[in-house]
């Protein structure tokens, strides 16, 4: 059977598509270039699909919808349970904004502000500046773990900073993920280094002839993972007002909060 003309609701449809899309694409600061080739999808594809000239499969699926009396949502979405519902984690290498922006989104949201280094130097017992020293990696990673599954326990509602190399050790990241909504608070590589040097951290900097080169080598070793997040929202360039606007934006977009 042939496919019929596009309806004018199918029309707006794909148009409201678009723009979501465009302004996804905004929120993570990659150009339509940078957007293929992460997806794996073309950019002549994605120029259409922007343009609000989509592929007519999404609106084929759209129809069995509709004739299943069922939101377009529960056939090709990820729903969002409501235990990652109230929980909302910010994810990202140090200095892109996880302490601020989060501090300020969970006394928006009424919720408290929890900081993940902070739990572990609880968990451990000394300062983390320390505990590589004295206890070793192993030592550290198996008390984040126990630290977020702690976190996790006992706040139903929270926002939480978590540190920047959570990501690379796979059951605490799952786990994480498995448990809240996650946001990649994603910035360029010297805003992540002008952020920490100004609150007077001259730790990345120190003994580092080539500290801008190791940082830009660990962004890229790290950012597969960091897309794994629920939602990207680009930092650099803008006042932290402005990224706290773009953050509750990305959270609607996943119905993190109603009352947003």
């Amino acid at each position: 059977m042939a496919f019929s003309a596009k309806s004018p609701d199918e029309t707006a449809f794909l148009a409201q598509l678009g723009l979501r899309v465009r302004r996804a694409r905004a929120r993570a600061a990659l150009t339509r270039r940078e957007l293929s080739q992460r997806s794996g999808v073309s950019e002549r594809y994605l120029a259409q699909l922007e343009s609000g000239d989509g592929n007519i499969s999404i609106l084929l699926i759209r129809r069995v919808a509709a004739a299943l009396g069922v939101d377009l949502q529960n056939l090709v979405g990820q729903p969002v349970d409501t235990q990652r519902r109230g929980r909302i984690a910010l994810i990202g290498l140090r200095g892109a904004g996880k302490s601020t922006l989060g501090a300020m989104l969970a006394l928006r949201l009424k919720v408290p502000f929890l900081e993940l280094d902070a739990e572990v130097e609880r968990e451990i017992g000394v300062p983390l500046e320390s505990v590589f020293t004295l206890y070793g990696q192993d030592a550290y990673r198996d008390a984040e773990r126990r630290a977020l599954s702690r976190l996790l326990e006992n706040n139903e509602r929270c926002v939480i900073a978590t540190g920047g190399s959570l990501v690379v050790e796979p059951q605490t990241y799952q786990l994480l993920r498995s448990r809240c909504l996650t946001v990649w608070l994603r910035a360029e590589p010297e805003d992540h280094m002008n952020r920490v040097l100004a609150q007077g951290d001259l730790r990345p900097v120190r003994g580092r002839d080539h500290a801008m080169i190791e940082l830009r080598t660990i962004l890229a070793q790290r950012e597969r993972l960091y897309s794994l997040a629920d939602q990207t929202v680009a930092t650099s360039g803008i006042d932290e007002q402005t990224s706290l606007q773009l953050l509750l934006d990305a959270l609607r977009g996943l119905a993190a909060e109603p009352a947003l």
